[in-house]
Formats: structure tokens, sequence, C-alpha cells
């Protein structure tokens, strides 16, 4: 028997957590000091849409804002840039304790990060009629 059996999955999830963590701590600033994007462009070759409310959502499908982990962690009396840190390290363990980012998506989207994933997805399938 392998010793590896059984563990293989959470192994590619701390992979996962591990480049997603870094990631999360400056969107959270991003939030923070609303600098989140405020235009969308898919690519170079179309034109800019405005990105409004944008805000971040875990891959549990919870808008960041309104999380009580989160919450909690506002509250803690260290500096901002801690505070950042510390609510991806906990939004991180969180996705992972549930499950996992299973779309493989991102554990959290901007709402432009949205826009770009629904626009891959009409385009995947719109040459499929119902």
């Amino acid at each position: 028997m392998n010793q590896m059996d059984g563990h293989e999955s959470w192994m590619y999830e701390a992979k996962s957590m591990a480049d997603e963590v870094p990631r999360l701590a400056i969107l959270f600033g991003m939030e923070r000091t609303g600098t989140l994007a405020k235009v969308h462009r898919q690519c170079s070759r179309s034109s800019e849409e405005p990105v409004h409310d944008n805000h971040l959502t875990c891959c549990l499908g919870k808008k960041c804002a309104e999380c009580p982990f989160l919450a909690a962690i506002e509250k803690a009396e260290i500096c901002d840039d801690d505070k950042d840190v510390a609510k991806a390290w906990t939004c991180a363990c969180h996705i992972v304790s549930s499950g996992g980012d299973v779309s493989n998506e991102g554990y959290v989207m901007t709402v432009d990060d949205r826009m770009y994933w629904g626009n891959v997805y009409d385009s995947l399938t719109s040459g499929y009629e119902e």
C-alpha cells in the first residue's frame, strides 16, 4: 500500500492554497483601499465595460465583506496589512476545510473576474443550440 493513498487531493489543494494566500492578501488590501478595478476589458480587442460595485466573493458563494470570520479580524488591533494577511489565511483555510475550490476559478473573485469567466463560458457554449 502506498503511504500517499487517500492524501493526494489534499496535497494538490495545499499547493493551490500556497499560491492563493499571497494573492488573497493583495485582493483584501485592494478592497480595503478601494483600488479594485473600475473597468473590465476582456482582451485588447474588446471595449471597456464599467464594473459596478466591485467587491470580493469567495468560491463558497459568500460576499467577503459579509463573512463573520473576516469581520472578526477587522476588530483586531493590528495594522491593516496584517489584517489582509490574516484574512487571506482565514479565508483559504475555510475554503480548504470545506472541500477547496472545486471550479478552479480561484478562492476569491472580484466582480470583474466573474465578468471574465462569464464571457469565457458564454463563448464556449455559443456554438451549441438547445
